[in-house]
């Protein structure tokens, strides 16, 4: 599912998009994002309509747009976790949430314990977010950055990208033209929103964001020079702990 919105800014107009599956570098081959990708088995797929990541054993986190796609066709009753089909007894999205709005988060509440797939935790409080490099997570539809066809295949591929700028809803990155960028630089693309950015802190990672909108890039819908928005976690934690029914940890980043 893709939606456009003409944002015009002086003279500048940008369509913005919805995130999705993984583009990657032209210069790089594909298998290194689909190696990166393959062991972060929290990713998985809701429907064809997005993905959500297990945050903990029985709960998932996805976007808000997602769920409501997937309700407009038919029921969300299973994720598809490596092939596994986990049910989901409850859908929970933002109640601030409007369509190509801020908010655009959602939780599911799962009937299994689905601590075997290494649900990733929510970000601590205190951790720092601008300029970090998050690890983005997707399956479905790719291509290079300099564009071209899309290759819809529903593989798990994974790649790097700097946080540019942070505000009280978003986190930004920007898809940079090789050589520049992170080494397995890359941008949502088609498909897949609700996929998560995820920050390591002393080693271990946790979801900071969630896929939500984009701009196009230099050659149409992510290729380089793309801009995406991810749904801020750290803003929105109070929200996400109270519908999980638990206080907000005391896990804090060292600084």
């Amino acid at each position: 599912m893709r939606r456009r919105l003409i944002v015009c800014r002086l003279t500048l107009c940008l369509i913005a998009t919805r995130g999705a599956a993984i583009v990657i570098r032209h210069d790089r081959t594909d298998s290194l994002y689909r190696a990166a990708g393959g062991p972060i088995r929290a990713v998985c797929m809701v429907g064809r309509a997005g993905d959500a990541t297990l945050i903990s054993p029985t709960w998932a986190l996805t976007a808000a747009h997602v769920v409501s796609g997937m309700r407009r066709e038919r029921p969300v009753v299973t994720l598809n976790c490596s092939g596994h089909e986990v049910s989901i007894r409850r859908v929970v999205p933002h109640p601030d949430w409007r369509d190509m709005g801020p908010h655009d988060l959602a939780l599911l509440e799962l009937d299994e314990d689905v601590g075997a797939f290494g649900p990733i935790p929510l970000l601590p409080e205190g951790s720092i977010e601008l300029g970090a490099t998050a690890t983005l997570v997707g399956h479905g539809a790719t291509k290079t950055g300099q564009g071209g066809s899309w290759v819809e295949d529903r593989q798990r591929r994974a790649a790097t990208s700097v946080i540019d700028r942070v505000d009280d809803q978003w986190l930004h990155f920007s898809f940079d033209a090789a050589p520049g960028g992170t080494d397995l630089e890359g941008a949502p693309g088609r498909g897949d929103s609700g996929g998560p950015a995820l920050i390591e802190v002393e080693g271990k990672r946790f979801v900071a964001g969630v896929s939500s909108l984009g701009t196009d890039g230099m050659a149409g819908p992510g290729t380089y020079g793309a801009g995406d928005l991810f749904g801020r976690i750290s803003t929105h934690r109070r929200w996400l702990w109270s519908v999980m029914g638990e206080s907000t940890p005391k896990l804090r980043a060292k600084r």
